[in-house]
């Protein structure tokens, strides 16, 4: 099961278009480094995942993995280099600095969901700018003009 699929409802069917982009960003990424051959797709799962979870997101602000952990991933690369961070690694200070990111992560998803309606809003709005409003009374006759009308031969499903 999509992580995304998870948390789709009936009342936000919106996410399932959520899971639509998001299948379609990790099958690219898997088809990517395949090129011709289109095999060996299950040793590259992993790394597109990595990516997909650990790249900043516009409409939350955040990563996917800092929204569920709470801090930010540290890529395996990383850590090899010899950093001021990697030299100077406190694991005791470390965890407790993980415990207390954890204490602040509900507040983090909280902030994400509020600048993602947000941004969801400012879409709307830009798009509902252009749109004109127009009511009909019961019983009121209005020319359809619109290429569903000039359908042919659609059968039962067609416009009537």
């Amino acid at each position: 099961m999509n992580i995304v699929q998870k948390f789709t409802s009936v009342a936000h069917p919106q996410a399932n278009g959520l899971c639509e982009v998001t299948n379609r960003e990790i099958v690219s990424g898997i088809k990517k480094p395949l090129n011709e051959k289109r095999t060996g797709w299950v040793d590259e799962l992993s790394n597109v995942l990595w990516a997909h979870r650990t790249t900043f997101k516009k409409s939350t602000g955040k990563t996917l993995f800092s929204l569920v952990y709470g801090s930010e991933a540290m890529i395996p690369a990383k850590i090899l280099v010899p950093t001021h961070r990697v030299a100077n690694f406190d694991e005791t200070a470390n965890n407790e600095a993980l415990c207390e990111n954890l204490n602040f992560v509900e507040e983090r998803r909280l902030m994400a969901a509020i600048r993602e309606a947000n941004n969801k809003q400012q879409i709307a709005k830009y798009y509902n700018k252009k749109v004109r409003a127009l009511a009909f009374d019961v019983g009121e006759r209005v020319l359809r003009n619109n290429e569903a009308s000039r359908a042919e031969n659609v059968g039962k499903l067609g416009p009537n």
